[in-house]
């Protein structure tokens, strides 16, 4: 019960033991639905997943929400989309999406782009993200200003802004929306939120180290009663 942290060193069964805390909790009368396991990569969500499975057994493991940070909160947004002015068919852009979308308002704005390579600008864009800036905030941000300027990139805000609108207006995030949106989706809608903590009773996080400020501050959401919620990474 409670908060629970697990700190061992690679390969010491870390793993083991978040698959095992799962199974006790099931066999002491916690509903699978009331479970959400996140992870990382793609690899350790399969892996951990194949374990919950062999090791916890159908039916109960077809109820536990699994899978990495991105996919299980690509699942609540197409839920909620509309919530946020998207629909629940939105496109998740890849890479090499931002990046053209991104050289095509560098384009656009007149800006030279070996000044502004794409690559880095989508960098900064997705720092920011992370650090849960919106376009406003980020024109806001002395410190974010004083940087690209120092990197000959003072328009970055302004990228970053057309970046954002046009995103909406395709009905398109990226990766770092996925994260983002969800955040925004807790913060302004408390009544979504409060649905998603009595789902989500029971927290697992595997490889918590390298949770981004972004994942932390969903998870923080997340856990705000800590009389019912319980979270163990």
């Amino acid at each position: 019960a409670g908060y629970n942290l697990i700190i061992a060193s690679a390969g010491t069964g870390k793993t083991s033991t978040i698959v095992g805390r799962i199974a006790t909790l099931i066999n002491s009368g916690v509903k699978p639905s009331e479970i959400l396991l996140l992870t990382f990569t793609n690899k350790a969500a399969k892996e951990i997943i194949e374990r919950v499975n062999r090791d916890i057994g159908y039916p109960w493991s077809y109820y536990i929400w699994m899978g990495t940070f991105h996919s299980i909160f690509s699942r609540i947004l197409r839920r909620e989309a509309n919530i946020l002015g998207f629909t629940r068919n939105y496109t998740i852009y890849d890479t090499t999406d931002s990046r053209s979308l991104i050289h095509s308002i560098i384009k656009e704005l007149g800006l030279n782009d070996k000044q502004y390579k794409p690559s880095t600008v989508l960098s900064r864009i997705s720092n920011a993200k992370n650090y849960l800036n919106t376009p406003a905030d980020y024109a806001k941000n002395k410190e974010a200003y004083e940087s690209d300027c120092l990197a000959k990139m003072p328009a970055i805000r302004d990228i970053y802004d057309r970046y954002w609108e046009r995103c909406r207006q395709a009905d398109a995030m990226d990766f770092d929306d996925l994260l983002f949106y969800t955040f925004l989706l807790f913060h302004n809608h408390p009544e979504v939120l409060a649905r998603y903590q009595e789902l989500f009773r029971y927290v697992l996080v595997d490889e918590y180290q390298d949770t981004n400020y972004a994942q932390h501050c969903i998870l923080c959401q997340l856990m705000k009663d800590r009389e019912k919620q319980h979270i163990c990474v």
